[in-house]
């Protein structure tokens, strides 16, 4: 069975996430940075999913809490479109509602635990700016809670999905 991969597209980044072959597990894979030549953004993508023999994609789809798609659904809505003159897979949208709020929750939890543990061994704590590795955690993330949630969803049994 292939992999599915999963996009959470921002302004500045995409957090990527790959599901393992079963496609039971989504793991974090890589962020991308969305500044510059856009071509080379369709060629990272395409390298993607070539090296994971990725079958199908799922891209996050920021719907408000109202239920409408304001400015940002709007742009991931024709990033899609341009995606998908370069792709040859399959592109599902998933609604990404609260993603990265539940993805920054989690890393703020984990660098709690984290801090925890250094100071008991007395260890320093650096932390990460605005633009430093852990907000790209947190796309990588958003991405991984996005895919995961697809899987579970396909593998409900179907009388589980109806209800």
């Amino acid at each position: 069975m292939a992999r599915i991969l999963a996009l959470d597209v921002g302004e500045a980044r995409i957090g990527v996430a790959v599901s393992d072959a079963s496609q039971i597990l989504a793991s974090p894979y890589t962020t991308l940075e969305i500044a510059g030549n856009e071509a080379r953004l369709w060629e990272a993508l395409r390298r993607i999913i070539e090296e994971n023999e990725v079958e199908a994609l799922v891209v996050g789809l920021p719907i408000s809490l109202d239920g409408q798609i304001h400015q940002q659904g709007e742009r991931v809505l024709a990033f899609v479109e341009r995606l998908k003159r370069h792709i040859k897979i399959p592109v599902d949208l998933w609604d990404e509602r609260l993603s990265t709020v539940e993805a920054q929750r989690l890393l703020a939890e984990r660098e709690q635990e984290e801090g925890g543990r250094r100071s008991r061994r007395g260890g320093h704590r650096g932390g990460q700016g605005k633009g430093g590795r852990n907000r790209q955690g947190v796309d990588a993330l958003a991405a991984t809670l996005i895919l995961q949630q697809y899987l579970n969803h396909r593998h409900q049994a179907p009388e589980e999905a109806s209800q």
